[in-house]
């Protein structure tokens, strides 16, 4: 068991790896949408660029592959890392290379290739966040992981397609690879630990995708991870679709959404991990959603016409602030959860969630071309309400005691 708290020097290299996912995803996944919106692309088929966050969903596939292959010499997960996102950064410069409006299909295949690479990484560097902390910083790191994408998100979906705007895709692209490549750097002067929390008493396989989910508190688990990020995902799938069409520039959508929704989101990962460790998880787990019931009914302004700038932010803001504390609460509790392997354990349950979440926004967008968007926000909302009351029914099997967590780290 480690007794430091987590160094400086660990907190800006996760911030960073974390930071530099969602560079690029945050661009081909949030301005690309408006771009191909913005060029006469239909939402129902729009909804499938949200297919690149399968790489996500499925990371748990390849996980035992990072738990098993080790380099001592350089560092077990520093290594993978290294590996993952020099890849990241080679295939942004092979995207640079087409052009977005007239060879879509190629570029897209090498978005995918970028989406599997960062979806390697993750597993690499959720891995490493949980061998270098203890189970009391896990909130904070979780906030870490979560503002972190949004920082992401905020220069990738936002000052990135500004620059789209004014200069054009390939130095967009060029920024991107900049941005990514930067955490290389750091991990040049990063030294891993030897020590782990974690003793593994065996080798990782997938078979133990089914043995971790056995149990009565483990398919409630299970469940709720399913069910948690499915309304606020929807509502965030709303958002770019909704302002493109009520007539918004796309430099006015990136500032907005990427930006200044990221920043109230990084506010509200933050303002989580301070609350979990000031009043527990099973609290946080419980209000989350039901504060997001509320928030979620802000979009029926831009949906209904009333797209001023001020409805729009307000509406933008609550859905970014009241995002990030869900995703901070989960990934917090699937640390807990973790039993033997960190590689593989958070990454099966990560899948859970994010297969929800990606699923949840390409169905709430193609929904909405069929029903409208405002019965689409108002259904969400109802089902924010259902969450909640799931929530409190499972918390008391899913969130693990004090004494739960100093057993599973001590395993083995």
């Amino acid at each position: 068991m480690k007794n430091a708290k987590i160094s400086l020097q660990y907190t800006a290299l996760l911030l960073n790896l974390y930071i530099s996912q969602y560079l690029g995803l945050g661009f081909f996944m949030e301005a690309l949408v408006a771009i191909l919106r913005k060029s006469g692309i239909p939402l129902e088929q729009l909804g499938l660029i949200y297919t690149l966050g399968l790489f996500m969903i499925f990371r748990f596939l390849w996980a035992p592959l990072i738990d098993k292959v080790r380099f001592k010499r350089f560092g077990h997960y520093r290594t993978w890392l290294f590996i993952w996102q020099s890849l990241m950064v080679l295939s942004l410069l092979h995207v640079s290379r087409f052009d977005v409006l007239t060879e879509l299909q190629p570029l897209l295949i090498g978005c995918a290739f970028f989406a599997f690479f960062a979806a390697s990484q993750d597993i690499a560097v959720d891995a490493l966040a949980y061998k270098i902390v203890l189970a009391k910083e896990r909130g904070m790191v979780n906030a870490l992981k979560i503002g972190g994408g949004l920082i992401g998100m905020f220069i990738g979906g936002g000052l990135v397609l500004i620059v789209y705007e004014h200069f054009g895709w390939f130095y967009a692209m060029l920024i991107l690879c900049a941005g990514t490549a930067t955490s290389l750097l750091q991990l040049l002067f990063f030294k891993e630990p030897n020590d782990i929390h974690t003793i593994k008493a065996h080798e990782p396989s997938w078979r133990d995708f089914y043995r971790f989910w056995s149990g009565k508190s483990k398919r409630r688990w299970f469940l709720l991870l399913l069910a948690y990020p499915v309304c606020i995902s929807g509502a965030y799938g709303l958002m770019t679709p909704i302002l493109v069409d009520a007539g918004w520039r796309l430099d006015h959508i990136g500032l907005n959404i990427s930006m200044f929704g990221s920043l109230l989101g990084i506010v509200g990962a933050f303002g989580a991990g301070w609350l979990i460790e000031r009043f527990g998880r099973r609290v946080i787990l419980i209000w989350t959603p039901f504060a997001q019931s509320i928030g979620i009914l802000f979009l029926l302004l831009p949906a209904l016409g009333y797209a001023h700038v001020s409805f729009s932010m307000l509406a933008i803001g609550s859905v970014m602030f009241l995002y990030s504390p869900s995703a901070t609460v989960l990934s917090t509790l699937m640390m807990d959860h973790v039993e033997h392997s960190p590689a593989l354990e958070y990454a099966m349950q990560h899948c859970v969630f994010s297969f929800s979440g990606i699923l949840s926004a390409g169905v709430a967008m193609s929904l909405a071309g069929t029903f409208g968007y405002v019965n689409v926000i108002m259904a969400i909302s109802l089902m924010a309400i259902a969450t909640t009351l799931f929530a409190w029914y499972a918390s008391g099997e899913v969130v693990l005691k004090k004494e739960e967590i100093r057993e599973l780290e001590c395993a083995g």
